[in-house]
């Protein structure tokens, strides 16, 4: 098991009775072994409290299906579903360095129902065969589109392990808006998406910089 000594807790208040707060341990300054991917960002904070939201709501409801999150960096956003969800199945991904941190959250969480791989979206061909026959009922991304280099690879892996009646939620804080604008124009290529306006999502944990995106195949 890798050392995390040198990193500090987050907690996040959920909403459903009897739930404990989502704990994961990052590094907020992102200067560790594990880069930037280790650190709480804002988008997946107003991600994981649409959820909550979603889920307090009674507009969500995960029993029995899968949840695939891509780019999971600490896992707060996945592991968040799986303690609202327990019933529920979830794949955290990222790239191969920070899956001990994604193993580690999770069982900081009693999560059993979250599991962490590796998955890169320059090569997802093996992802693409353990994902054709059962696709992923939801597709989670949160600030994955800050390299303008990630957008074609993103896109093409959304279209790639997305079926027919997947459900892919993406959330990003806007840093620069023409190239934002290009993964958007990219990703309607294959996706018909609707923004998420600021009433429907949580009334506190949003902020006018940070943009949720619901979509789904053509």
């Amino acid at each position: 098991m890798a050392d995390f000594d040198d990193y500090i807790e987050y907690s996040l208040e959920i909403s459903q009775q009897d739930a404990s707060p989502v704990r994961v341990l990052q590094d907020a300054s992102g200067a560790t072994r594990c880069g930037v991917g280790s650190t709480v960002w804002d988008a997946g904070l107003v991600l994981a409290k649409y959820l909550d939201r979603q889920t307090a709501d009674h507009q969500l409801d995960l029993a029995g299906k899968t949840v695939l999150e891509l780019g999971s960096g600490t896992g707060l956003v996945g592991i968040t579903i799986a303690k609202l969800h327990p019933s529920s199945t979830v794949v955290l991904t990222d790239k191969s360095s920070l899956v001990p941190l994604l193993q580690r959250n999770a069982t900081l969480n009693n999560a059993v129902n979250a599991s962490a791989e590796c998955l890169d979206w320059c090569d997802v061909e093996h992802w693409n065969k353990r994902w054709n026959e059962n696709k992923p009922d939801l597709i989670l991304v949160s600030d994955g589109i800050w390299d303008k280099g990630l957008h074609a690879p993103l896109a093409d892996t959304l279209a790639q392990l997305a079926g027919a009646n997947t459900r892919v939620l993406v959330a990003y804080e806007t840093r620069k808006f023409a190239e934002e604008a290009e993964f958007i124009a990219l990703w309607s290529r294959r996706f018909r998406f609707r923004d998420i306006k600021p009433e429907d999502q949580h009334p506190v944990m949003q902020s006018e910089d940070i943009f949720l995106f619901d979509g789904a195949l053509k």
